[in-house]
């Protein structure tokens, strides 16, 4: 099947820096996200064990993930959005500030 999509400039440009963070071509990486989306629906068929659905999986489910697998994931979670620094001055007591 081919299909030709439009992305706004904003979003192809994400893509792309997520894609090369992941040393993927852009084209490998959207497959990968359909791949992944499709996946719900049904097993993906192209063999590729390095595509695997993180949402699926559970604590104590049974699926044992690969060391490339176990990666794979990691790197996508640190490449997801930046989150926001805590203070300078936060401690331990502004954590526990409402227990006594």
């Amino acid at each position: 099947m081919i299909l030709t999509i439009h992305l706004p400039d904003d979003v192809g440009q994400r893509l792309r820096e997520r894609a090369s963070r992941g040393g993927q071509a852009i084209e490998n990486y959207v497959l990968r996200l359909i791949e992944r989306d499709a996946g719900a629906i049904g097993p993906a068929r192209t063999g590729d064990p390095s595509m695997i659905d993180g949402s699926s999986l559970q604590p104590g489910g049974g699926a044992a993930l690969s060391d490339d697998e176990s990666e794979m994931l990691l790197n996508e979670l640190a490449a997801g959005p930046a989150l926001p620094h805590l203070p300078a001055g936060f401690a331990r007591a502004d954590i526990y500030a409402d227990h006594d």
